[in-house]
């Protein structure tokens, strides 16, 4: 590899200080913020707007005041690295949320009063969720804070938490209105974080161990996945409240009657459409067991994990095909249902998962596909985007996502054939125990 023949050109010290200086400089080019860390304090904002509620014209004004205020041009503000709002409001704690208490506010009809009350909860909740997040990003390492990857989803964090703490109480539907627009642009921003974050924590895979690595994941996928929820589901609600859709099957984000078969073979055929342009062929797949299988559930979460299983089962099955020059072998999706659970398995004949490797597949950034582009002598990574395999966060943040609701996933390999991935998932219930908090 290319790094290791940096290493025994230059001392450790020297290449750290290279790398330093380029990933500097490549956050300061690629930032939308500028550099993290600057001695520059983010002085565009003024005290907190929730100290200045008003009424009637007074809060047209300071709803002026707010969006007058917001950047118009991002490359011009420089975050502190240290804030003295950030550890005020991560210090606070966060407000208990079930996913029953959730449900409860969505059951129809929806009145005018639960939907402002809701946003209200939102106005003081998202800063304090938010601030924990930098706060999180803070105790890395600081070289690791200067990978230009990790630095760029930094600064959006940074950027949404001083939005969010100056944002006026909802009071009004009139503010309601502005408030959800602020919650799409911000969510549009973090939707593809993960990927940079991968990037990120590859190139720096050597600054600190695997188990520390692991734990700032964790953290940091089940907070987006909690604030995610909440922010998702008062959009849903604010698109019902004004929508047709008001009592229907859904509540909020939470499909009531949820087709388990139809939502498969959608994410099926995706995949295989994947797998058609990026290696020029692709397995079939049947469809069998209690395919009529309704259940109440988050149809976007269970849509990630279906992909990331799926994308799986494909690639070892092209793989297997192509290493034996013959037929793409079928991938089988068998549904089964039980007392307020369903269960999924997955199975491929793309050959199985090495034993020496099986103890691994859940670890960040540990991946069977091998990058045909070198690194840089920075250490960065450069390779060609492929939307079937990537760089090692698709099981584990999957187990993340099955966990969450108190669900399950499971690999059995038998080396030389093939896997079965078994995905368990209960049925979410206003009634459901043990308490999943969000």
């Amino acid at each position: 590899m290319m790094y290791a023949r940096v290493l025994r050109k230059r001392p450790a010290a020297a290449l750290v200080r290279l790398r330093e200086q380029r990933w500097a400089s490549r956050a300061r080019s690629s930032s939308p913020i500028g550099m993290m860390g600057s001695d520059v304090p983010w002085d565009t904002f003024d005290a907190p707007m929730s100290e200045k509620h008003t009424h009637g014209s007074g809060r047209k004004a300071a709803m002026a005041i707010h969006q007058a205020k917001m950047p118009r041009d991002k490359d011009a503000l420089e975050p502190s690295f240290y804030s003295e709002e950030v550890d005020r409001y991560a210090a606070m704690d966060q407000q208990p949320v079930t996913i029953q208490s959730l449900l409860k506010i969505s059951q129809p009809p929806l009145t005018r009063e639960q939907l402002l009350e809701n946003a209200q909860f939102l106005c003081h909740e998202r800063p304090i969720r938010y601030a924990k997040r930098v706060k999180l990003f803070q105790q890395l390492p600081f070289i690791v804070n200067l990978n230009p990857y990790i630095n760029s989803v930094y600064r959006l964090y940074y950027a949404n938490f001083e939005e969010s703490r100056q944002f006026p109480l909802v009071e009004t539907l009139s503010d309601e209105r502005a408030f959800i627009g602020m919650l799409t642009r911000q969510s549009q921003l973090l939707r593809d974080i993960m990927p940079q974050i991968a990037r990120g924590f590859y190139e720096c895979r050597n600054y600190f161990c695997p188990a520390k690595s692991c734990q700032f994941l964790d953290q940091l996928i089940k907070m987006r996945i909690g604030l995610r929820l909440l922010t998702s589901q008062h959009i849903a609600l604010f698109e019902q409240f004004y929508g047709s859709s008001k009592g229907g099957r859904f509540q909020g984000i939470v499909d009531n009657r949820l087709p388990l078969a139809e939502l498969v073979r959608a994410c099926a055929q995706g995949v295989q459409s994947m797998c058609e342009m990026t290696f020029g062929m692709t397995p079939p797949f049947v469809v069998d067991g209690q395919i009529d299988t309704v259940f109440r559930y988050i149809p976007g979460h269970l849509d990630y994990m279906l992909n990331e299983l799926l994308k799986n089962a494909f690639h070892a099955s092209i793989r297997a095909a192509q290493s034996q020059d013959r037929e793409c072998p079928v991938v089988a999706v068998t549904i089964s249902k039980g007392n307020g659970r369903v269960a999924i398995r997955i199975r491929d004949c793309g050959g199985g998962i090495p034993a020496e490797i099986h103890s691994k597949i859940f670890e960040y950034s540990f991946t069977t596909e091998h990058h045909s582009s070198e690194e840089s002598s920075d250490g960065s990574l450069h390779i060609a985007d492929n939307p079937v395999s990537g760089l090692g966060f698709g099981l584990p943040m999957t187990k993340i996502y099955a966990e969450y609701f108190g669900g399950s996933l499971n690999l059995i390999s038998m080396e030389g054939h093939g896997c079965d991935a078994f995905l368990e998932l209960p049925s979410i219930k206003i009634s459901q125990t043990p308490i999943v908090q969000i």
